[in-house]
């Protein structure tokens, strides 16, 4: 558990992962998660993003963050922290990955046929989302993790930017109790 409660940590030491977990660095090669308690090393490349407000709040919601400023967060001693903790261990949280092109749906048929022309239709597909053209692996399948989006990303964003340069990777949470 969380044991620097009481002090007022550098919000710079409160961030983000690239995998979205929220972390506290207590030292150079260690971070804690907010959310589950658990420590785990920590890598340069692992560093996502600084933490926004909005973020802060949620995590004050959950009773996680005592309170916060521009410079410095408080992180919660209170009993509610502890009942989160405890909940969030009975669940497990399952990420899928897929890449949002950025484009309406009305582009559907020049992504298909230029993922035919690319030759990787057999590996990745073209669907609809909420109006925007996204793409998944074969059948629908989420990419594993987000190495393997990246690396498609990559792919397909080198070899027509007009089209996949302002592909972005995107994702789903669903939780899945444990037992």
């Amino acid at each position: 558990m969380l044991n620097h409660t009481d002090e007022a940590i550098p919000r710079s030491r409160v961030f983000v992962l690239i995998d979205g977990v929220f972390v506290v660095k207590w030292d150079e090669h260690q971070v804690q998660e907010l959310l589950t308690g658990h420590y785990r090393n920590f890598e340069r490349r692992d560093f996502g993003a600084a933490i926004t407000d909005f973020e802060l709040n949620q995590l004050k919601q959950a009773g996680i963050v005592k309170d916060f400023d521009r410079e410095q967060v408080w992180l919660s001693s209170s009993p509610e922290r502890s009942k989160y903790y405890q909940l969030n261990a009975q669940r497990r949280r399952i990420r899928s990955y897929y890449l949002h092109t950025t484009l309406p749906a009305t582009q559907m048929a020049a992504i298909d046929a230029c993922l035919s022309q690319l030759g990787v239709d057999d590996e990745v597909e073209a669907r609809i989302r909420d109006d925007y053209v996204v793409i998944w692996g074969t059948n629908g399948r989420a990419f594993a993790d987000f190495e393997e989006a990246e690396e498609v990303r990559q792919f397909l964003a080198s070899e027509v930017p007009s089209l996949f340069q302002p592909t972005v990777i995107a994702f789903i949470e669903t939780t899945k109790r444990d037992g």
